[in-house]
């Protein structure tokens, strides 16, 4: 029987007979669901590693999400390592959101609270919980005499000024603070406007609400819009390590065909081009926004104020050199000094409390001597704790000086 088989393939082989081939449609059906297979095998493989193994210098974790009224907020309640390599941060936010210790909605008795608004600055993810700006200045106020001053701080990393705007409307005011003070960055401006953001990520989708300017030139809202499958992209970006990190080093690819005069959109927010109308809607939109804060702030019975964040000519006394090795040529309509100019018209015309923070860094610079990098870490633009130390002293300086702060006993 054995002898007959055998016969029976040798004489099928020398047909040049052959097994049946697997028909084309099952053959790709097949080789899509083995490389799935084989793909989500190596995704679980690197979550595990990446959940049990140290990841040195950079480790991290992750503390935003997507908000549908924001864009982007704090994840509340969480305390995650947030390093770089040149700096480690411990990121540890409160029940409300932010990166702040606890704080109640209802006032304490006889305190007097401050609301502190900003974008990364403010939220500091890159030092220390007793190293940030409002904490150094809640110890500052103490030893100067005012015990019962609190300094709240509400900082999300990416901001602008609408979304600032939509945090005191819909959260900030609930702490019913004495005196709002908006600390405003060079990048507030672009992140104002809906056709400069988005030109400026590129490739990237940077969800956020934006205010357009209408017909008569009033403010036309535009909610963030809707992230595709964000019932599931959420929760997986809670929880998988994996997913942050591919989502990271996807970022880092930062592509846009869109250009500002042959260098990065953004370094328009030191326009000297009069006749560039994207940056001048985002200015004119970014005074409207100012004065409708303002008017929100009086009409809950506050103080608001408006403090500029030093750049990066107001600092670095060889910025040109450094600017042209990051971007090369310099265009001729790039020119810093403007950036003060545009930002005092902008509160000029939403008439509204402006000053800068500048003056007191370059004293601070100068009396003990501070070299590049200054104020920031080596590898990153951010304030160190030493960065946000002065700026709580600065904060505190224009806090008295607009009478912005209680009594002393």
């Amino acid at each position: 029987m054995i002898e007959a088989q055998t016969q029976d393939s040798l004489m099928q082989a020398e047909r040049g007979e052959q097994r049946p081939q697997m028909p084309l449609p099952k053959l790709i059906t097949f080789s899509i669901i083995s490389l799935f297979m084989a793909i989500l095998g190596l995704c679980i493989v690197g979550e595990v590693a990446l959940q049990i193994l140290p990841l040195g210098r950079y480790q991290s974790g992750i503390f935003r999400q997507y908000d549908p009224l924001l864009g982007e907020s704090l994840i509340p309640n969480v305390s995650v390592i947030h390093s770089r390599g040149c700096f480690q941060g411990l990121v540890r936010t409160n029940s409300w959101g932010f990166r702040d210790r606890d704080r109640t909605l209802e006032k304490p008795p006889r305190t007097y609270r401050v609301a502190l608004i900003g974008d990364s600055a403010i939220e500091a993810v890159h030092v220390q919980p007793n190293e940030v700006v409002n904490i150094q200045m809640e110890q500052m106020l103490r030893d100067k005499g005012y015990p019962n001053v609190e300094v709240l701080a509400f900082g999300i990393g990416g901001i602008g000024t609408t979304q600032e705007l939509l945090l005191y409307e819909n959260k900030i005011r609930q702490f019913h603070p004495d005196a709002v003070v908006l600390t405003f960055s060079a990048n507030d401006v672009m992140n104002n406007s809906s056709t400069l953001q988005p030109e400026t990520y590129g490739i990237h989708t940077w969800y956020a609400p934006y205010y357009d300017l209408g017909p008569n030139g009033e403010l036309a809202f535009r909610p963030v819009e809707s992230r595709p499958l964000n019932w599931l992209v959420t929760p997986l970006e809670r929880h998988s390590k994996l997913l942050y990190y591919f989502e990271r080093v996807w970022f880092q690819f930062d592509y846009s065909a869109y250009k500002w005069h042959g260098v990065p959109i953004y370094n328009g927010t030191w326009s000297d081009d009069p006749l560039d109308p994207d940056w001048q809607n985002a200015w004119t939109i970014t005074s409207k926004v100012l004065a409708r804060f303002d008017r929100d702030v009086t009409a809950d019975g506050a103080r608001f104020l408006v403090l500029a964040w030093p750049i990066f000519s107001d600092i670095d006394t060889e910025w040109r050199q450094r600017l042209i090795k990051e971007i090369g040529t310099i265009p001729a309509q790039l020119n810093p000094a403007k950036f003060a100019d545009h930002l005092r018209d902008a509160a000029q015309k939403a008439n509204v409390q402006l000053d800068f923070i500048a003056p007191y860094s370059q004293a601070y610079r100068d009396e003990h001597h501070l070299q590049w990098p200054y104020f920031s870490f080596t590898c990153d633009p951010h304030y160190t704790p030493i960065g946000h130390r002065v700026a709580a002293g600065a904060i505190i300086q224009k806090l008295e000086q607009y009478k912005l702060l209680p009594m002393t006993d």
